[in-house]
C-alpha cells in the first residue's frame, strides 16, 4: 500500500465540482502526475554507512529483532509495537505510545530508506543509527545496550545468526566485565555501570549494538510502498485509457488531485513518489 493518499476535496457545503473520470490534463499536469507515480520511484541507492544493508542474512536477523518484544525494559515493546504493519508501519495515533507517550506521532518506515535523514527533526543521518535511538529512549523501548547485547549472546539462534554475519561475540556472560544494565545514555545506575567497564569492553558492546541497528536497517530497506489506486489511475491516464482510469478515482478525488498539483500547491512539499521532498518547511505551526 502507498503511505500517502489523495484526499477527497470538499467545501463546507459539499464536494468540489469540475473534475470527472474524463478530466483533461495539460502536458504540465501530466508531468506532475508522472512525478508522483510509484513507477517513478528510483532504485534504492547503496547505504555507504552499512555494508550489510543489502545482505539477505542481515535482513532476516533484522526482521526478527524488529518484532522481538524482549528488546525493551518490560519485555512488551518491539519496533513493531509502534510501526504496526497493518497501519502502514505507523501507530495511527497523534502521539506514539510505548513505555510512555512521545512528543510526536510514529513516522512510517515504508520507503524511508530513500530519505537522506531520519527522525522527524532529521537528527540522525543513517537508518541504522536511527533504529537504535528508540531502543534506549525512556518513553519508547526503555532498555539499554548491554541488556540487548546479552539477549543476543544468550539466545542460541540470535547468537549463531549474529556471529555468521559480524563475527564472534564477546563473552557477554561475564557479569564482572559486562553489567546486566549499562549505557552511556541511561539512568544514573546504567551510566555508572557503563563507566565501570573497560574502554575495550565498552567499545565491544557499542559494536554489537551498532550491528543490531545495521541488521534492523537491512530489514527496513525491504519495506517499500506498492501501487495504490492513485498509481493505477496515473498509469491509465498516461496510457490514454479513459475507461480504465474511471475505475480508480472518484470525481471528488479527482477534484482533490487537481487542487493537490495545482492551486493548493500541496505538491510543493509533498513531491515525488513518496509524497515528500525530504525537506524541512516552516508552515507556521508551533513545536509540540
Amino acid at each position: 500500500m502507498r503511505i500517502i493518499y489523495i484526499a477527497v476535496a470538499l467545501t463546507l457545503s459539499g464536494p468540489i465540482t469540475g473534475a470527472s473520470a474524463n478530466t483533461q490534463w495539460t502536458e504540465a499536469e501530466l508531468a506532475l502526475l508522472r512525478l508522483q507515480w510509484i513507477a517513478s520511484l528510483p532504485a534504492l541507492p547503496p547505504d555507504p554507512s552499512n555494508q550489510y544493508a543489502d545482505d539477505p542474512a542481515a535482513a532476516r536477523l533484522g526482521h526478527q529483532l524488529f518484532f522481538d518484544t524482549r528488546l525493551s525494559v518490560n519485555g512488551k515493546v518491539a519496533c513493531a509495537t509502534c510501526h504496526v504493519p497493518h497501519h502502514n508501519c505507523t501507530e495511527g495515533l497523534a502521539k506514539a505510545r510505548a513505555m510512555g507517550e512521545s512528543a510526536r506521532s510514529t513516522p512510517t518506515v515504508i520507503g524511508v530508506a530513500h530519505s537522506p535523514w531520519f527522525f522527524w527533526d532529521g537528527r540522525s543521518d543513517s537508518q541504522w543509527s536511527q533504529a537504535l535511538g528508540p531502543m534506549e529512549a525512556e518513553v519508547e523501548h526503555g532498555g539499554n545496550r548491554t541488556q540487548y547485547a546479552r539477549i543476543l549472546y544468550n539466545n542460541p539462534q540470535y547468537r549463531s545468526s549474529y556471529e555468521m554475519l559480524f563475527g564472534k561475540l564477546p563473552n557477554l556472560g561475564d557479569d564482572n566485565r559486562f553489567p546486566e544494565n549499562a549505557s552511556p545514555t541511561g539512568n544514573e545506575k546504567e551510566r555508572r555501570n557503563w563507566l565501570s567497564m573497560t574502554t575495550a569492553d565498552r567499545q565491544a558492546v557499542n559494536r554489537v549494538f551498532a550491528n543490531m541497528g545495521k541488521a534492523i536497517a537491512a530489514y527496513e530497506r525491504k519495506l517499500m510502498p506498492g501501487s495504490a489506486r492513485f498509481d493505477r489511475y496515473v498509469e491509465s491516464v498516461l496510457k490514454e485509457n479513459k475507461d480504465e482510469a474511471a475505475k480508480h478515482l472518484s470525481d471528488n478525488e479527482l477534484a482533490g488531485l487537481k487542487l493537490f498539483i495545482g492551486k493548493a500547491r500541496c505538491i510543493t512539499c509533498h513531491q515525488g513518489p513518496l509524497f515528500t521532498n525530504h525537506g524541512f518547511h516552516n508552515v507556521g505551526t508551533p513545536d509540540p
